[in-house]
């Protein structure tokens, strides 16, 4: 449990609490009881993901002390730990409607790129650095800093001394810095590819018109390569889950074949879930194929597009057996956890993963001499 002396705001007294909640039905429920049992008024909710899983957020206007509301919440969160700062009146605003107005003004100013980050994720620091530095500022608490790239060779590094960053807050600022780059279209989903070990691909988005050609690809896998990806048995594909890979609702399914045409050689889906910002990645590759690389090459396009999206992280599960899988992920820096209930869960954050090169504004300003972050900046 973690909190710091209240600071008074008038007759308000406004804390920042966040609190790991167990996705259970009811849980976030009892969450928000034990604010009313303590009087506590909910006046606004963020739902964030980070390295512990999905994080609530709550400004809460609780009079008195709010020590005991604290120790209840901790009782009450998944893993004990509770933080609560001091908010202020300002806080209360929509996040949509602060993004906005952050994104027009730097339309005008993109110079106050720093600023405009630290006001969006309530930073105490902000500043332009440079990429690829090897030893952090602050290797004590690295959480407490967040690297937001905005080219290829330059960054703003952001510190906030009461609370972690999460991966969401990662994805909020990295959305930022895109409202002020050159539109530059959504990341490509149709196209060739070659794999790290020389294979040709061209990859598509499945369409209704590819049913057949699924069909057959389930049916020249083997049964443990379809275990490996559904979990479980199944032969074939039915109607209604190619609907599924079909609806841009759902997520994005794409298929890939060898460059020189013919069937499909593998599926790769990223789909939404029911987790804020969290997005669901799953393979499955023809048993001769298997090896070439073909895994890996799709991965790092369903990231890309997992970034586009504004994604904080993707997450993939499979069975305990399937190192194939694992490897992909921990290539990609993923965290691989322990077996749980016979499923093995990857964790990857996404964002500040793909910063853009495209020229604009901001990037000659960026490409200057002397310009903020180079080296005449700092001297």
């Amino acid at each position: 449990m973690r909190d710091r002396d209240r600071v008074g705001v008038g007759a308000v007294a406004l804390w920042r609490i966040r609190v790991a909640v167990e996705d259970r039905p009811g849980q976030l429920a009892g969450i928000v009881q034990a604010m009313a049992e303590h009087g506590g008024n909910v006046v606004g909710l963020s739902i964030h993901t980070d390295p512990v899983g999905v994080v609530d957020e709550f400004v809460v206007d609780v009079p008195g002390s709010h020590h005991g509301l604290v120790a209840d919440l901790t009782r009450r969160s998944r893993d004990g730990d509770v933080m609560a700062v001091p908010a202020a009146p300002k806080d209360v605003v929509d996040d949509v409607t602060r993004s906005l107005l952050l994104t027009a003004r730097l339309r005008s100013e993109p110079n106050q790129l720093p600023e405009a980050l630290r006001e969006l994720l309530d930073a105490d620091e902000a500043r332009w650095t440079g990429l690829g530095r090897t030893v952090p500022d602050f290797p004590e608490e690295p959480e407490s800093v967040l690297t937001v790239p905005v080219g290829p060779l330059r960054a703003v590094r952001l510190r906030r001394l009461d609370r972690p960053f999460t991966w969401t807050e990662s994805a909020r600022a990295d959305a930022l810095v895109r409202s002020v780059l050159p539109p530059a279209g959504p990341a490509p989903t149709r196209g060739s590819v070659v794999t790290h070990r020389g294979v040709e691909l061209f990859v598509w988005r499945v369409g209704a018109g590819d049913a057949d050609a699924l069909h057959r690809l389930h049916r020249r896998s083997s049964a443990e390569t379809r275990r490996r990806r559904y979990l479980s048995g199944t032969r074939d594909v039915s109607p209604s889950m190619i609907d599924v890979f079909c609806d841009p609702g759902r997520g994005l399914t794409l298929a890939a074949r060898p460059g020189g045409g013919g069937d499909p050689v593998a599926l790769a889906h990223l789909m939404y879930t029911m987790d804020p910002g969290v997005g669901e990645i799953a393979f499955l590759v023809e048993d001769a194929w298997q090896g070439s690389g073909i895994g890996t090459c799709l991965a790092r396009v369903l990231t890309a597009v997992a970034a586009d999206w504004g994604l904080a992280e993707v997450r993939a599960e499979t069975v305990p057996d399937n190192q194939p899988m694992q490897r992909i992920m921990r290539r990609l820096g993923a965290t691989v956890h322990p077996p749980r209930e016979g499923v093995v869960q990857a964790r990857l954050p996404v964002a500040g993963t793909t910063p853009s090169r495209r020229p604009g504004r901001l990037m000659t300003l960026l490409g200057q001499a002397g310009a903020p972050g180079g080296p005449a900046a700092k001297a």
